[in-house]
């Protein structure tokens, strides 16, 4: 149902994302010339002022459209108001919709949001849920099986997004958990930072993140390439001992010669054998 409410009248969502002043500007100059073209959402919430209920509304989805009225002095507004019956999950669910929508989450936000996402559907269909649980053998929930897909079909079409992005940002979000809140804003909030840190060891992540918090610019893929080298050169090292008991220096750099090794090849194998 589409109602005019007054603006003094709506609460804010604890959900809602941060406010972009730049968005909030323009929005202000287009509904100022042309009006509110997509009415707000909102949905009744009690609330008491001397002991008397008055009317109220919990804010769904239009955070930046309600800041942008208020900026140019509109006291009200159209505004699709659900039923009072809409249930908290229900109504987190379309301000999570709402919000993937928009483009100006950023990777740590959308993976978060995501996964919230799908636990709310879980919550929504529990009897589904069983069912899936059953056919792939699993006693908790997870992001495999008939029901991820079927998430991220759903997820998929609310967002615009692929179902190969959707199950992606699951994946960062699962892996990397709490640690997106305090990544989100960073230097780390990217998504192929996050999928180098989700394959960090977790005493590595953290003190990376904590750099970035402290406004550090800070990659963790050059950290994973590190790592990835550091794994290399063992692996070498054992390469060359497992060598060193079979053959002889000699028999060595024949076959080296033989096989037509590199000068940079020659310079990486001296410098670990130097280091031994």
């Amino acid at each position: 149902m589409i109602s005019t409410i007054r603006l003094d009248c709506i609460e804010s969502s604890t959900l809602a994302r941060p406010l972009i002043a730049g968005s909030i500007d323009a929005l202000a100059e287009s509904i100022g010339n042309i009006g509110l073209i997509q009415p707000i959402t909102v949905v009744p919430c009690a609330k008491y002022r001397d002991g008397q209920k008055v009317e109220a509304f919990r804010l769904v989805a239009g955070h930046h459209r309600v800041a942008a009225m208020r900026k140019i002095g509109w006291v009200e507004c159209s505004a699709r108001v659900l039923p009072e019956s809409t249930t908290a999950l229900a109504a987190e669910l379309m301000e999570i919709d709402e919000n993937l929508c928009r483009a100006e989450l950023s990777a740590a936000q959308r993976a978060k949001a995501i996964k919230r996402r799908k636990e709310i559907w879980e919550a929504m269909r529990p009897n589904r849920q069983r069912v899936a649980d059953l056919e792939t053998g699993t006693t908790c929930p997870s992001f495999g099986g008939r029901g991820n897909t079927e998430f991220a079909c759903d997820t998929s079409r609310a967002s615009g997004e692929s179902k190969r992005d959707v199950n992606r940002h699951l994946a960062r979000a699962e892996a990397l958990g709490d640690d997106l809140d305090e990544i989100a804003g960073t230097s780390l909030d990217k998504g192929v930072e996050l999928d180098a840190l989700k394959d960090m060891a977790q005493e590595d992540r953290r003190e990376l993140i904590q750099r970035a918090k402290a406004g550090e610019a800070v990659s963790a893929r050059s950290e994973e390439d590190r790592e990835r080298n550091v794994r290399l050169v063992r692996q070498t090292i054992a390469d060359m001992s497992r060598l060193a008991k079979f053959s002889s220096p000699a028999e060595v750099a024949s076959i080296a010669a033989s096989i037509g090794i590199g000068a940079e090849e020659a310079a990486i194998a001296k410098a670990i054998a130097g280091a031994l």
